[in-house]
């Protein structure tokens, strides 16, 4: 039997539609107690999150959400050192994340903090409404 050109995409079209659907943020439904901090803000805020950080120890803080937030777009990241430590060797300091809102909706944002071999040594759970 021949399918119709006009059938086989329609097919091929809710395929796409389906894989994109299931691969949907993993961390969409973060058990509460896993659950670092909820952030509140309004269209108009800038969202400033501080995590201590030593770069020395090799590891280092990234996001590792599945799908990038379409509610809030990344606008810097930012390493500083620990003022009162600056002057120590291998002291450590903070990696400083800023985040513009897109549109109002909520988004949960999964921090890891790991080395290059996937050790992993921390992980932070956010979660951010834009009102």
């Amino acid at each position: 039997m021949k399918f119709p050109k006009t059938l086989l995409i329609i097919i091929f079209g809710l395929y796409l539609f389906q894989s994109c659907d299931s691969q949907k943020n993993v961390i969409d439904n973060i058990p509460s107690d896993k659950l670092d901090e909820t952030f509140i803000i309004s269209m108009s805020d800038t969202l400033k999150i501080k995590l201590k950080s030593n770069p020395s120890t090799g590891f280092t803080w990234s996001i590792n959400n599945k799908i990038k937030p379409k509610v809030i777009k990344q606008l810097s990241r930012e390493y500083v050192k620990n003022e009162k430590t600056a002057d120590m060797i291998g002291a450590g300091g903070f990696d400083i994340w800023k985040f513009l809102p897109v549109k109002t909706g909520e988004v949960f944002l999964y921090f890891i903090y790991s080395r290059e071999n996937g050790k992993t040594n921390n992980e932070k759970y956010y979660k951010v409404v834009v009102k």
